[in-house]
């Protein structure tokens, strides 16, 4: 019997092992970097930051959105109920690429014919990729770096 061919060497390279060492690290990197994303996002629709909305006159549901997202992100970077934070934004960020961004697809850029390129006139992919890492998280919680496991000696969600 031939041995199987792989691109990768089998299991003891150093950057394995180093990535396997400092994996926690690694997922508060992530955790922290994707809080930091997520509040920003909800900041600027909570508190109609950073030239938001353009211009343009919004549904109630951006001021739910935007809450959402600002109090999960500060729960997330700080590690508290970090699953039901991550939760919540599961269930948000269908709903927002399903009511707002569908109808674009998911493509970077969307040209409307009557304002050109927009921001508001984006396709979903950063939503999507908000989603994926939400669900990520939501299956592994806040880990070692928490505030929950710090205070509680456990995650309690």
């Amino acid at each position: 019997m031939s041995k199987p061919h792989t691109l990768l060497p089998p299991g003891n390279g150093l950057s394995e092992a180093f990535l396997m060492q400092h994996k926690e690290e690694f997922y508060l990197l992530l955790r922290l970097s994707f809080a930091l994303l997520t509040g920003m996002h909800g900041a600027q629709k909570a508190f109609l930051m950073w030239d938001f909305p353009a211009d343009q006159e919004l549904s109630p549901l951006v001021d739910v959105a935007g809450w959402v997202e600002a109090i999960s992100a500060l729960m997330i970077a700080a590690g508290l109920l970090v699953r039901l934070a991550a939760g919540a934004m599961v269930i948000l960020l269908p709903v927002a690429y399903f009511v707002v961004h569908f109808e674009r697809g998911l493509w970077a850029h969307h040209y409307h014919p009557e304002e050109g390129f927009t921001t508001l006139h984006h396709g979903g992919e950063v939503v999507m990729l908000h989603f994926l890492i939400a669900c990520v998280i939501l299956v592994l919680g806040g880990r070692k770096w928490s505030l929950e496991r710090l205070i509680f000696k456990k995650e309690l969600l």
